[in-house]
């Protein structure tokens, strides 16, 4: 199938939640048109969508907001383009069960707002971990406070740890029972660049498109 509506007039505008920009990036160099993405957590973009902030497609981290966006007639054509995996990278130690059982300072997106944030305080929780919890705005900014020695490790995406080639002897694959799965869901927003936007969505849910969601630390 050949996807051409994308590749004329104004560039499709994409919401992204901040674990996936580096698969994205990978996307983009595939797509034939010109993409222009907003990173951030799903929560903060869910609400400036909400407050009318023009996207033509959100890629959410989960599957709540784009429904509510769905639900609320602002967004249509769901589809579950990922499924996410959590990981635990440090710095010092080895990495697991036994270091967040220390005391030490780790770094998770804000829960409130960020999946992959939620689904670290779950993991903590089940785990009784006393670890000394660090809110970031996001999984890239959690992510980034490890990386700059400003915390001792963070809750992050596989697919940023893929990004980074961070062996593996820095990092943890949370085991998935540890937390409920995190279903990334992306939607076509409701306005004049709709056609372009169900194009990019029919494009995600392509072999071609999912083999590289799936090199980039995926499911």
């Amino acid at each position: 199938m050949a996807w051409t509506s994308a590749g004329a007039g104004e560039p499709l505008r994409l919401a992204v939640a901040s674990n996936f920009q580096s698969a994205l990036e990978s996307l983009k160099a595939d797509f034939p048109g010109e993409i222009v993405a907003t990173y951030g957590s799903s929560g903060l973009l869910y609400a400036q969508l909400v407050q009318g902030r023009p996207f033509d497609a959100f890629l959410s981290a989960d599957a709540a907001r784009p429904g509510s966006l769905v639900d609320q007639d602002r967004a249509h054509s769901p589809i579950a383009y990922a499924r996410g995996r959590l990981v635990l990278v440090v710095n010092h130690g080895n990495p697991g069960m036994d270091w967040l059982a220390a005391d030490k300072r780790v770094a998770l997106a804000n829960p409130e707002t960020a999946p992959y944030g939620r689904a670290a305080l779950e993991t903590l929780r089940r785990l009784g971990a006393e670890s000394k919890r660090i809110n970031a705005l996001n999984v890239a900014q959690a992510f980034h406070f490890a990386a700059s020695g400003a915390v001792d490790g963070a809750f992050a995406a596989l697919a940023q740890v893929v990004a980074q080639d961070i062996g593996p002897d820095r990092y943890w694959l949370v085991p998935e029972h540890l937390y409920t799965p995190i279903e990334q869901v992306g939607v076509v927003v409701a306005g004049p660049n709709e056609q372009a936007a169900k194009e990019f969505m029919d494009y995600l849910g392509s072999e071609r498109a999912r083999d590289l969601i799936r090199k980039a630390g995926y499911r």
